[in-house]
């Protein structure tokens, strides 16, 4: 069996992967939350997308423009293998923009097993729940969040 990490990169609400392994890797779509607003910080709040499509925001964050679930194929792995899917979470949001509060990336919808087909490729669908600290403090905005995901792929 080998065991490949992965690292994917959020910029807040979108994600995209970044590989470096011996199969291949094509971003269909990037995971993205919209665009959000955040009313006050004083409780934890939450946007969702599921890796369906399905959007929900909670607490005091607003969605302003629906996002979507990331699409993602993998491509040259062996015929009719059988790949596992797993994300590390929590992680947070890195910004280099002083006295602004960081996000958080709770979890992760995907499915935890991938089955590759003959032509060695498959596609899967990522949905994630970002949060906000809930701490009091700002978001700035506009401004681009990081964050850094590792996905572990197992075959």
């Amino acid at each position: 069996m080998l065991i490949a990490k992965k690292r994917f990169i959020a910029l807040i609400g979108i994600i995209c992967f970044s590989f470096q392994t011996f199969a291949g890797f094509l971003q269909d779509a990037e995971l993205n939350f919209g665009k959000i607003a955040i009313s006050n910080n004083s409780i934890v709040s939450s946007v969702q997308i599921s890796r369906t499509g399905r959007t929900a925001a909670t607490g005091n964050l607003y969605i302003i423009k629906i996002g979507n679930p990331g699409v993602y194929t993998l491509t040259e792995f062996p015929p009719f293998s059988v790949v596992n899917l797993s994300a590390n979470v929590p992680t947070f949001s890195t910004s280099t923009i002083p006295g602004t509060q960081q996000f958080r990336l709770d979890s992760v919808d995907m499915i935890d097993t991938l089955n590759i087909d003959a032509d060695g490729t498959a596609q899967f669908k990522i949905g994630a729940v970002l949060q906000t600290s809930g701490v009091g403090g700002t978001y700035i905005g506009p401004a681009t969040y990081q964050i850094n995901l590792n996905i572990d792929i197992t075959y």
